[in-house]
């Protein structure tokens, strides 16, 4: 026996900083050894450079990540890094440049938290026009005393008799639009990249965004979070609404300007609005939303389920051991376009 053939191979070695599910865990350490430290428990995020020097320093060969960064530093001073998996559809805390100058391949899990994220859109749309938060407050605290109180003081209105508009309708949108549609309303659609021919095979009337707003009494804000989407949904944008209005924003941080939406609750153009993302999470505490009327805020929650974690545990291991295989990656996430 020669001596290359006495020596074991060494198993490849993967740093975790992200949940990951039991299953896809399991399917992982069959093949390699896992170091499992995810930030939604330590906390906190790793330094690049710490980052760096902890990959080099323990042969890891892949990084899986959602929030912490991957910089050019961390790159270039951790040689035996060869694969990065991003457990969420934006990659913009990863330079994509660096890392395909160094041969590191990345993966990311798209649509990882649609469903969740939909599903908590219309939750808060069925909350806006049914006002359940304040019925169930008005029980807790005692105040039902007349029987009839709940029928004359909290009426709402009925979700399917409402014009929906969608902006933007990617993975998100197109889901919302899917669970909407039972309910019997009209559904509009905003998005330059769909074309109205799929919007109508998807449910929805295709309309500008300007059309939209003039004919939606409830709103869902899916658009992502883009330079050119910064502040779409400004002053001007609420006042083309219809008075009384509702506006649920559950993807997009700074789509829409909380500082204006919070105006329009004040003076009572919009009837309501509920949010789960901001400019800042967490929003500061003088920041005028929080005291706005008929408004439900969450503290971004739309994809907290169990599901997300479980769907993008099993697509970036799926992906990692495709990269182990030397097969194509079924989620590739290719360098950034040069301008």
């Amino acid at each position: 026996m020669t001596n290359a053939q006495s020596q074991p191979s060494r198993r490849p070695r993967v740093l975790s900083l992200v949940e990951l599910a039991g299953p896809a865990v399991k399917r992982l350490r069959r093949v390699a050894d896992l170091t499992l430290r995810p930030w939604t428990e330590t906390q906190e995020l790793v330094d690049p450079l710490e980052l760096a020097a902890e990959i080099e320093e323990h042969g890891y060969g892949a990084l899986f990540i959602e929030a912490d960064f991957v910089f050019e530093e961390t790159i270039v001073s951790a040689p035996t890094l060869r694969f990065v998996g991003i457990c969420r559809v934006d990659h913009g805390h990863v330079d994509l440049d660096a890392a395909a100058a160094a041969g590191v391949v990345v993966a990311n899990t798209p649509g990882r938290n649609s469903q969740a994220v939909a599903e908590l859109t219309l939750t808060l749309m069925l909350n806006l026009v049914r006002p359940v938060i304040e019925a169930s407050r008005f029980v807790a605290e005692g105040a039902w005393a007349d029987p009839t109180a709940g029928y004359t003081g909290f009426r709402g209105t009925e979700l399917g008799e409402q014009t929906v508009g969608i902006i933007g309708l990617g993975a998100i949108g197109r889901r919302t639009a899917a669970l909407l549609r039972p309910f019997g309303c009209r559904i509009l659609a905003s998005d330059p990249a769909v074309s109205a021919e799929e919007m109508h095979a998807l449910g929805c009337t295709a309309a500008s965004l300007d059309e939209l707003l003039a004919a939606s009494t409830l709103v869902a804000v899916h658009c992502p979070a883009l330079p050119q989407t910064q502040g779409l949904i400004d002053s001007a944008a609420l006042a083309r609404l219809p008075s009384g209005a509702r506006l649920v924003a559950t993807t997009g941080e700074g789509v829409v300007d909380t500082v204006a939406l919070a105006a329009a609750l004040e003076d009572g153009r919009l009837a309501g609005a509920a949010l789960d993302v901001f400019e800042t999470h967490p929003l500061p505490p003088e920041h005028p939303l929080l005291s706005a009327p008929n408004v439900i805020l969450l503290p971004h929650i739309g994809g907290a389920t169990d599901d997300t974690v479980t769907r993008h545990s099993d697509m970036i291991v799926d992906d990692y051991l495709r990269f182990l295989a030397g097969e194509p990656l079924l989620n590739p996430v290719p360098p950034n376009p040069r301008s």
